[in-house]
């Protein structure tokens, strides 16, 4: 058995059907013997969402009350493990993630909640390039405007139970920035940090190059200096090509 301490995996999900089986099966193909539980946030979905969590039997909590939030808030509340990995459902973790973040958490006692660089496994070479000099840029932008306060995101974030229930809980009434937000709830206990060398995979779906990116990094913006979103509701993903 690992020395970690047990992990809680938790997947917000809203009409997620095409993308939720492979989140599950590379939380579950990580190496190490780590004790874990996985938990899908059932968000109203219309879609095969349930159905597919139920089937490769993980747990599943429902939320009705819609929004990240809340769904976020919902699944933390039913956890039952010390360490507490939040992602998205289109994002692909890495084998040796869990091994990694343990690694650091282990390292580090003042560490309260770490995240990981993102790449998209679904977009072409050049999209990729230019990530890596954005979130670079961006990365260190945020830590030094935020005073190292925020940084992780909610496509790949863990943080201490103990830590977070110090705090008031995500805030149900954001539906953007809700992990930004949590950050710098915890910060006030201990150590935020983005780890550049800690990397997990994610879906471009989000990042397509139009008017909903803009509105995407101007609630970036304002976050980073804790001011509310400019507009606190972003189209399913699947709708952001529009």
């Amino acid at each position: 058995m690992s020395s970690c301490p047990k992990f809680s995996v938790v997947i917000p999900a809203y009409n997620e059907e095409k993308t939720l089986s492979e989140c599950i099966v590379c939380a579950r193909k990580q190496s190490g013997n780590f004790d874990y539980e996985i938990i899908v946030v059932d968000n109203n979905s219309t879609d095969r969402t349930v159905e597919i969590a139920r089937g490769l039997g993980v747990i599943v909590v429902e939320e009705k009350r819609q929004g990240v939030g809340w769904a976020r808030r919902a699944g933390t509340a039913a956890v039952t493990g010390d360490l507490i990995l939040h992602l998205d459902a289109d994002t692909h973790l890495p084998p040796d993630y869990l091994q990694q973040v343990c690694a650091r958490f282990a390292s580090d006692p003042q560490l309260v909640c770490i995240g990981g660089q993102m790449i998209y496994y679904d977009a072409p070479r050049w999209l990729n390039v230019l990530r890596f000099f954005v979130h670079y840029s961006l990365g260190f932008f945020t830590r030094v405007v935020s005073w190292g306060k925020i940084g992780p995101m909610g496509n790949n974030m863990t943080f201490k139970k103990s830590v977070y229930d110090k705090t008031s809980g995500f805030n149900p009434n954001l539906k953007f920035g809700e992990d930004a937000e949590i950050c710098r709830q915890m910060s006030k206990y201990g150590k935020i940090r983005l780890d550049m060398k800690l990397k997990c995979f994610v879906s471009a779906r989000r990042y397509k190059i139009n008017r909903h990116l803009a509105v995407y990094f101007m609630n970036f913006l304002l976050m980073c200096i804790g001011r509310s979103p400019i507009k606190n509701e972003l189209p399913h993903p699947d709708e952001l090509v529009k």
